[in-house]
């Protein structure tokens, strides 16, 4: 039943932005921009490309800096106590770590940095482990539909992490920290204005963090069912060392805007543990990263446009060392490089009641791989995709009501050479057109509502279509997911001439997935990505906050959600898909005055099956974690004490998590500039 409902909301989406799409942009000086504005938090100015919040019909949230910046937790446990994210992560900390949105696949879920897609070819998901926080001056989260600012359509939403900005004073932070499992950490940061150099302002960060990650677990022997053989172990081989760097200028050009690049490093050295937990494991997995972009962006004149130009390149070296054969299907150790290089043109005209933006990108990645024990290459790959959005936006009903038509346009073109796979197929092209329809609307001073009806495609990644790395195997024969998205909310907010904030917002989401890519466990243990031929995801969100303007605080958020398979095969036909749990929520209370904060944090999950056939249930989980923190003008000393019950749960099966951490950590920054 749901199925010809999405079919028929797809031909009502396109019928409805095309009627919305043929209205005409007058031509007018530039008025007042009739939004809301976004709190910019660290932000010092809204710029070029940013995305506005009163032109985003969606459901966005705003993580802003001060949030970032705790010693035992990474983005995507941060990310994860926002509404309808969940995360997992395969061991200790700095271990491989992803989000999803609303029933997708972290492969479903874009992330970008600065705007520039991290999401690889190559696939896997992008690690948030990666990202330093101490870079970041902002992440927002979009659920469902993607701005056109991004130019990429994903079926789960988009995370885009915007670094830190120079503004016009100096600014220096300092973090340093230790805490449980030998996990210590160091960063350093600066920005501002800088003279006698070709360059106006600069940022320069540094951070270094490594863990041991030895906790202690329970170890099951490889039978969870035989309770005789079980033992208290520690964990072996899952030490992480991690190394980055971040240099960013901005040079105001006099009659061409403003030029801005960047350099990243990024260098992580990682152990990769075996199922019996041996140790004498010496797996690794080795990681060197480098990235350049450069950013220009020019203001608009009267009845102009505003542009942003973007050039990127990208290049990642890993090293899989499994040479003794410990944790996969034989003796391996592969060398992969991977290489990108994009162009992005975003353009905006904003006129006193309406947006028309334009993004056109470009981008090819290249992917190679050599088995260094045989010393032959075993894979070459290459993606060339060119991506297109536009998007209308209008004010309408004397201001009250926004609505906005976009469509995105993707065109890929896939080559490869696999060895042992001689028959699988060389050479893969498609092409998607998927629009996007939204509106809100605000009743009162209390009440608004959005609604938003989307289409969205993703290619299969290298790794689903022949990766061969542990206990996973290539699918050659995969096709590509599309999906269709609804979703409605409803706000709610007290009277903002109130000193007490008080806020409610439901949300509904029903969404539609043809051929959606899933991975499916043989007796051995070893994965493979298939399609499904269809599947169905519903679901609500509710997130409410109450401040009571005494420096206490409350907010808590709730996801109710059913992924379910709708294949014709009767062993997967009605079960629900693998990954996601059903029951997810977190609360939190916070106590602050100008020295003191205290927060006491409590998530849960619940319902979840790490396999499509629903054999292997996942453990429910409720982790309590406490922080408080002291302030001393231009320093702060923080205490964390994380999974109070010490309960060690896996979020991928035979990889636990630790369990009761404890760290300090010392900041300082200088509360002006020079």
């Amino acid at each position: 039943m749901l199925y010809p409902f999405m079919h028929h909301c797809r031909r009502v989406l396109w019928a409805a932005v095309a009627a919305l799409c043929m209205m005409e942009i007058g031509q007018a000086d530039i008025g007042p921009i009739l939004i809301t504005p976004l709190d910019q938090g660290d932000r010092p100015v809204f710029e070029t490309g940013d995305v506005a919040a009163g032109e985003y019909t969606g459901s966005r949230e705003t993580i802003a800096a001060e949030e970032l910046q705790q010693a035992g937790t990474t983005l995507a446990e941060i990310a994860a106590t926002e509404t309808g994210v969940q995360f997992r992560q395969s061991g200790g900390l700095g271990s491989f770590s992803t989000v999803t949105l609303r029933g997708s696949s972290a492969q479903q879920v874009n992330v970008y940095l600065d705007g520039v897609l991290l999401n690889e070819a190559a696939g896997g998901g992008v690690n948030l482990s990666d990202i330093e926080l101490l870079d970041a001056s902002q992440v927002d989260i979009y659920r469902g539909v993607v701005p056109v600012q991004l130019g990429n359509s994903a079926i789960g939403g988009a995370i885009n992490i915007t670094t830190l900005r120079a503004g016009d004073r100096s600014s220096t932070r300092l973090l340093a920290g230790a805490g449980s499992f030998g996990s210590s950490r160091f960063s350093a940061a600066w920005s501002g204005p800088v003279s006698g150099w070709s360059t106006d302002q600069l940022v320069a960060t540094f951070s270094h963090r490594q863990a041991d990650n030895d906790f202690g677990f329970l170890f099951d022997n490889g039978t969870p069912l035989n309770a005789q053989d079980d033992t208290r172990q520690r964990r072996n081989n899952s030490q992480t060392t991690t190394s980055s760097a971040l240099l960013k200028s901005s040079h105001a050009l006099r009659r061409f805007g403003k030029l801005e690049n960047a350099l990243q490093l990024f260098s992580r050295d990682q152990g990769l543990v075996d199922w019996r937990n041996s140790s004498a494991a010496n797996a690794t997995l080795d990681t060197d990263n480098v990235q350049w972009r450069s950013t220009l962006r020019a203001g608009a004149r009267p009845g102009g446009w505003a542009t942003l130009w973007d050039i990127n390149t990208n290049s990642k070296a890993e090293t899989y060392d499994d040479s003794d054969g410990q944790i996969g299907l034989g003796q391996q150790r592969i060398r992969s490089s991977t290489r990108s290089s994009g162009i992005r043109l975003y353009r905006e005209k904003v006129l006193a009641d309406r947006t028309l933006s334009i993004t056109a990108k470009a981008r090819l990645e290249t992917l190679s791989s050599r088995d260094l024990l045989g010393n032959t290459s075993q894979t070459r790959a290459r993606r060339q995709q060119l991506d297109g959005a536009v998007q209308y936006n209008r004010a309408l009903d004397k201001e009250k009501t926004r609505a906005n038509a976009g469509l995105f346009v993707t065109v890929l073109d896939d080559s490869y050479n696999i060895l042992n796979l001689a028959s699988a197929r060389q050479h893969f092209t498609d092409s998607a057109v998927t629009p996007q329809l939204g509106v809100g609307h605000t009743l009162n001073d209390s009440w608004s509502v959005r609604a938003n009806l989307s289409s969205q495609s993703r290619a299969p990644s290298f790794y689903e279509l022949f990766g061969s790395r542990g206990f996973f195997e290539g699918n050659p024969d995969l096709e590509v997911e599309r999906a269709t998205n609804l979703d409605l909310a409803i706000n709610w907010q007290s009277d903002v001439r109130s000193k007490r904030d008080y806020s409610l917002e439901t949300v509904l989401f029903l969404g539609s997935r043809r051929d959606l890519i899933t991975r499916v466990y043989d007796a051995r243990g070893v994965g493979r990505s298939d399609n499904i031929s269809r599947a169905t995801v519903a679901g609500i969100e509710l997130d409410g906050l109450a401040d009571f303007g005494n420096g206490f605080s409350i907010n808590a958020n709730l996801t109710l959600q059913d992924a379910r398979n709708r294949s014709s095969i009767r062993g997967f036909n009605g079960k629900q898909l693998p990954g996601e749990a059903q029951i997810a929520g977190v609360i939190q209370s916070n106590w602050r005055n100008d020295q003191w904060r205290l927060q006491y944090e409590a998530s849960f999950a619940s319902d979840r099956y790490y396999d499509a056939v629903n054999l292997l249930a996942a453990e429910d989980q409720l982790v309590h974690s406490i922080s408080v923190s002291r302030s001393w003008k231009d320093w702060r000393l923080q205490l964390e004490l994380n999974n109070l019950t010490d309960e060690v749960y896996e979020d991928f099966n035979g990889f636990p998590k630790p369990g009761r951490a404890g760290f300090i950590t010392f900041y300082y920054q200088p509360k002006t500039g020079n």
